[in-house]
């Protein structure tokens, strides 16, 4: 664990505590109790046919011949995600599970390296337009908000971080061969990405991906589909939580908390620059602060809950799902002792 991954989390963490002292921790605990465990599970469930659809874009930029089923992928995607929200220390944690998910085979890993690869990009190319949707909705609903400039300033990042893979492949190649490494001591077909062979087979499945425009051409519609229903979750979440927003509200403030969210990527988990975009975002519209934050903490209540229950789901049926891999050697002996 990097000491400053372990500083980012401390100082993200007193945030959200600061934040909830705020924000009043008796009326946040209002506002959740309020949404119970009964809400807790009815925003899980409607997030699953989201999960379900970026699964099926990721399938879609695979290429031909496919890496795998689309049900394999579904699932990999549901543990891709998993990965990344229970293992928050870990970066690469969540792609090497999602990888290690659509099966034992080389071959897997490696076709399935290039169509994440192609996947993640085009899931972010298509947050541009909802954060641009957002940003005038913001500007039309609230012109003298002063959320409008850190959402711009969020939205040129974002475009920013697009351009990278798109005008660096070398830096592309570097990536994949770090996660490869990261899981290579103890996943066989890890060893096969990270040689010189495996490298040569993963350019022609990336090239592969990207020859398949109408895959990602509908890949890149499933995901600007995903980003909008997120405000539809949005609106049931404040429903639940005993508020009521308008449908353009209710996508103003989840596209700006998903263009400010680019940021989170600096701390574990987005710990306190969650809570600050929902503050932010749900100030411009006169909600309480306690709204905001309860709002929050049910994103992460949902996120755990399906991450928890996939990684446990996956473990007991596939052993392969260990997340042992993903400790580095040396932290690995230290625990042992």
């Amino acid at each position: 664990m990097r000491r400053g991954a372990i500083l980012a989390l401390g100082l993200g963490i007193a945030a959200m505590a600061a934040m909830l002292v705020y924000a009043g921790a008796g009326a946040v605990g209002r506002a959740i109790a309020q949404l119970g465990s009964v809400g807790l599970i009815a925003i899980s469930l409607l997030h699953l046919p989201v999960v379900a659809l970026m699964g099926l874009a990721w399938w879609l930029v695979t290429g031909t011949p496919r890496s795998a089923p689309l049900t394999r992928v579904l699932w990999a995607r549901l543990v891709r995600d998993a990965g990344a929200e229970v293992l928050p220390f870990s970066q690469l944690g969540g792609f090497v599970l999602g990888l290690r998910a659509l099966g034992p085979r080389a071959i897997d890993a490696i076709q399935g390296a290039a169509s994440m690869l192609v996947d993640l990009v085009i899931e972010l190319a298509a947050k541009l337009p909802y954060v641009l949707a957002g940003l005038l909705l913001l500007i039309a609903l609230a012109p003298h908000s002063r959320v409008a400039q850190p959402l711009l300033i969020a939205f040129a990042l974002t475009a920013v971080v697009l351009a990278v893979p798109l005008c660096a492949r070398g830096l592309l190649q570097r990536l994949i061969a770090r996660m490869a490494r990261a899981a290579s001591h103890r996943w066989a077909p890890a060893r096969a990405l990270a040689a010189s062979r495996g490298r040569g087979e993963f350019q022609r499945a990336l090239a592969r991906s990207v020859r398949a425009r109408t895959g990602l051409s509908a890949g890149l519609l499933l995901h600007v589909l995903c980003w909008f229903l997120g405000a539809l979750e949005l609106w049931v979440t404040f429903r639940l939580l005993g508020r009521t927003l308008s449908a353009p509200q209710a996508l103003a403030i989840d596209s700006a908390v998903a263009g400010l969210r680019t940021f989170g990527f600096l701390v574990p988990a987005a710990a306190g620059v969650q809570e600050a975009s929902y503050l932010l975002a749900c100030a411009v519209f006169g909600l309480p602060p306690a709204l905001a934050i309860a709002a929050s903490l049910a994103r992460r209540g949902r996120d755990l809950l399906l991450g928890i229950l996939t990684l446990a789901a996956g473990l007991s049926a596939d052993r392969s799902l260990s997340i042992a891999p993903l400790v580095r050697p040396g932290e690995r002996e230290r625990r042992e002792r």
